[in-house]
């Protein structure tokens, strides 16, 4: 067992989800851009890390507003200083300038396991395929085919956040898609991509507001547990 660190910040003003970017990269720029966890890009090489994000972005909906969210994990809350220790939070979001307050601040502790049966989950605009990926997955002609296919691939991402937790996986992780409730295109950064949005089960103990796949720490591929179980647990 692996007890995860979570610490989330949601704040008062209100943003759209397609704003992420943008809220991300202002966050960055205020604490620094030396700061990379931030905003995970590699300065000396002008390039990304290839690593499971530690500091996220989210969009909080409640009562009908969207709110931008810090979710830090882990060794990523050492970095939640860089920004809380600012003079001011004033952010330029776009084209408009926001005088952050927070609205909401959890710290938690989730622990990550296996069990012998599975949890129920809900994954929100998944980015799965890359574009090899994306050629393989096309040329499969059966719907059985394409979930085992889109499958292995979500196992992996689960393990590559496993990885960067420090999570050691006790028992095998056993995985089924139990539903796919769309498929859709959408525009990032002027790219079209594909993303899922689907149902899944897995033995394994995951948090809520976690993001697993391309895009993870900007919003895609967030995994919520399923309601009745949330309700069930606590």
């Amino acid at each position: 067992m692996k007890h995860l660190r979570i610490l989330s910040v949601a704040f008062d003003t209100s943003i759209q989800p397609w704003q992420l970017p943008q809220f991300r990269g202002a966050v960055a720029k205020k604490v620094g851009l030396e700061h990379d966890w931030f905003h995970n890009h590699d300065n000396e090489n002008n390039n990304f890390y290839q690593r499971y994000p530690l500091i996220q972005y989210k969009i909080d909906a409640r009562q009908e507003q969207m709110h931008p969210m810090l979710v830090f994990l882990n060794d990523g809350i050492e970095e939640a200083r860089h920004f809380f220790s600012q003079p001011d939070w004033g952010l330029r979001i776009g084209q408009q300038d926001y005088d952050l307050r927070i609205a909401r601040l959890q710290v938690h502790q989730h622990n990550l396991h296996t069990w012998q049966q599975p949890f129920h989950y809900r994954l929100h605009k998944w980015r799965a395929l890359n574009s090899e990926h994306f050629r393989e997955w096309q040329a499969l002609s059966g719907i059985a085919e394409k979930y085992a296919f889109l499958e292995n691939i979500l196992v992996a991402h689960i393990l590559s956040f496993a990885r960067a937790v420090d999570w050691q996986l006790d028992q095998r992780l056993e995985l089924k898609i139990t539903h796919t409730a769309k498929e859709e295109w959408i525009s990032f950064k002027d790219i079209k991509m594909l993303c899922f949005t689907l149902n899944f089960s897995a033995n394994a103990s995951l948090p809520d507001f976690i993001g697993l796949g391309k895009g993870a720490g900007v919003g895609f591929g967030v995994v919520r547990r399923d309601r009745v179980e949330r309700e069930l647990c606590n």
